[in-house]
């Protein structure tokens, strides 16, 4: 078996399962991975040597000690991932043994099934499938070096589709687990951009992340675009810079009543925080979530895998009346900020009765004071609102929103910023919306005597096109982000909505197959989900116990016996071994007899004692090999010889 002939497939499939985690690596694993595997094909091409022994301990010692420096104490998934990266980098270098290969494939097995527990979509689903297809052909080829890849990946392909039907069996009756395919996920990274607090320029970089937030199908038509005001977090306590979520909010006990509703379904993608996110207002509670005082619903753990709930929101509210304390919170304002905006405030309400006249003369203050709508503001100062009000007055969402809550408590009126997401775009091929991290928005929630809180958007009265047309149409061309430019649209945009489509329909098929889903298939079938799970668990217990038989009866029959150690053979060599020291090795081809001569020649005085102990070790192999007395004679003899002494 030539090394060409395993090596080069071996590496093929270490690459071709640890492809789709490379944007999750840094970069330096990555270079990591394709020196350590070029260097290995290039050796064997031009017969170059392998790293040995002690430089591959310091090649492991170096990989570790930049996994260390780069993870520190944030072991998750990413870590783990890193850790299979650089053992799978280096682990070709010693594969001269079969078990070595063998291990290394396995290795790679090991790769492709951390794919699933990062994700269940389909593009994962179908290239886990293509992964496995290819590292179970190498293990064909490494078993067969002789035969042709083709004909071993034909046969892999087809022990692929004969698995198929045992696969789905398992699917639908095996007993499910809560939560994700495994029942757990090792995502740990956030890709939402939202957090506990909002400063200038947290929500404009989001811009620039084209990832999905979330999706949300209608039953109905969907919303027009001034309702999709998609509402997660609230942000109601200011230090003069930022803007941060009171942390200590108590569940509501029943939703928002009112009129006007919309019907949807959200699936989530993971963002690793616990907020959700629905129109205004929430009109239900999903089972998996709590809606706080804030009207804002929160998940009773973090979002680590996609999440899926339905949802009922009402567009005609009217939510209960503030407390005192809540009252006097919502209007607080940090002494020594901002003082030009505190007297403009006191000029623009000073013939302002009521809390509507108040909004109104405020925002007719933004609407005429030729502000302008940036992902490029200037950077603002200690007095943040002042700067941007009076100089600069260019600006993001995040400008306008604050600013705008600024004003409304300085008018003494409660006030309290929303984050989340503004519009979505419509996938022509089906009845949802794709939210995506782009779309991310802050506005401004006002407390009215009679209405409650009410909803007033700063940004659209100084940009109206931000909320019927979205970025595109707000933003100038030059501060469009790319993947918002025309180029992307057209054919190409037709089939990655098609994909989406079609992937989403799988995540709400494949995903939402739980266990109420298992259930009602099971009694449409007239069986009963707890006889099926007894005897799946009876059938388990059985196939451990015989695997576990199996493999002892083969690690016993197939085991080398242990051999008892034989003290003729073990002197001999002993005996040998005292004459190389002198100078006079054996040779392969020379038995007893011929090397006692060899010896004999090269050394005349030692040929009393050779002559003696070979006659007694030929004695012992051949004729009184039961005797101890003769034994006895031999061990003593080969003890005390000593070639060196003449």
């Amino acid at each position: 078996m030539t090394r060409t002939n395993t090596y080069l497939p071996i590496v093929f499939a270490l690459v071709v399962a640890i492809f789709p985690h490379i944007t999750r690596l840094p970069l330096w694993i990555t270079l990591w991975c394709a020196g350590m595997w070029g260097y290995l094909l290039l050796a064997v091409r031009y017969r170059w040597p392998l790293p040995g022994k002690n430089p591959r301990r310091v090649l492991t010692v170096l990989g570790f000690a930049g996994l260390m420096l780069t993870y520190q104490q944030y072991l998750g998934q990413n870590a783990f991932l890193g850790l299979l990266a650089v053992m799978a980098a280096l682990k070709p270098f010693e594969m001269e043994s079969h078990r070595d290969r063998m291990i290394t494939v396995f290795l790679a097995y090991f790769i492709v099934i951390t794919s699933l527990f990062l994700s269940e979509t389909l593009a994962i689903t179908l290239y886990m499938f293509f992964s496995v297809t290819i590292t179970t052909a190498v293990l064909i080829r490494i078993n067969d070096p002789s035969g042709r890849f083709n004909q071993h990946l034909k046969l892999s392909a087809l022990m692929m589709v004969q698995a198929i039907p045992l696969m789905v069996a398992l699917f639908f009756l095996f007993p499910r687990i809560q939560g994700s395919l495994f029942g757990f996920s090792m995502t740990d990274s956030a890709r939402s951009g939202f957090s506990d607090s909002m400063a200038p320029g947290s929500v404009a970089s989001l811009v620039e992340n084209n990832e999905v937030a979330f999706r949300a199908e209608f039953e109905g038509a969907i919303p027009p675009a001034s309702r999709l005001y998609w509402r997660g977090i609230v942000f109601s306590e200011f230090d003069g810079r930022r803007w941060r979520a009171e942390k200590y909010l108590q569940p509501l006990d029943a939703p928002v009543q009112g009129d006007d509703p919309a019907v949807y379904t959200v699936a989530l993608e993971p963002h690793d925080q616990r907020w959700l996110f629905a129109l205004e207002m929430p009109g239900v509670i999903p089972p998996q979530a709590r809606l706080l005082e804030d009207y804002t619903l929160r998940s009773r753990r973090s979002v680590k895998r996609q999440v899926r709930y339905d949802m009922t929101s009402v567009f005609a509210y009217q939510t209960p009346g503030t407390k005192i304390l809540e009252y006097e919170q919502l209007t607080r304002l940090p002494q020594g900020y901002n003082p030009r905006t505190r007297d403009l405030v006191a000029a623009l309400i000073k013939t302002a009765e009521t809390s509507e006249e108040k909004v109104r003369q405020v925002l007719d203050f933004f609407a005429s004071g030729k502000f302008f709508y940036t992902l490029e503001p200037p950077r603002l100062g200690r007095n943040s609102v002042d700067d941007f009000l009076f100089d600069s007055k260019r600006g993001y969402c995040e400008h306008f929103a604050s600013a705008f809550a600024f004003m409304m408590r300085a008018a003494d009126i409660p006030a309290r910023i929303v984050g989340g997401y503004l519009g979505g775009e419509r996938n022509p091929f089906a009845n949802y919306l794709i939210v995506r991290q782009s779309d991310a928005h802050v506005w401004v929630e006002v407390w009215h005597p009679e209405k409650g809180w009410v909803r007033v958007d700063p940004t659209a009265v100084v940009v109206p096109e931000r909320v019927t047309r979205g970025l595109s149409g707000a933003l100038s061309a030059g501060e469009l982000p790319d993947f918002l430019s025309r180029r992307y649209f057209g054919f190409l945009k037709q089939i990655q909505f098609g994909w989406d489509m079609i992937s989403t329909q799988w995540s709400a098929w494949f995903e939402g197959y739980s266990y109420y889903e298992q259930k009602a298939l099971l009694e449409k079938l007239g069986l009963s989900s707890d006889a099926v799970r007894a005897a799946l668990q009876a059938m388990i217990l059985i196939l451990v116990v015989v695997a576990g038989a199996v493999a002892f009866y083969f690690w016993f029959a197939m085991r080398s016996p242990r051999r008892r150690p034989d003290p003729v053979r073990k002197y001999y060599e002993r005996f040998c071994r005292k004459i190389s020291r002198a100078g006079i090795a054996r040779k392969p081809n020379q038995g007893p007899v011929d090397y006692a001569g060899y010896v004999i020649q090269n050394r005349p005085d030692l040929e009393r004692r050779v002559r003696d102990i070979t006659d007694l070790y030929i004695r012992l192999r051949y004729q009184d090999h039961r005797s101890t007395a003769v034994l006895a004679e031999f061990i003593k003899k080969v003890r005390a010889f000593d070639p060196v002494l003449k």
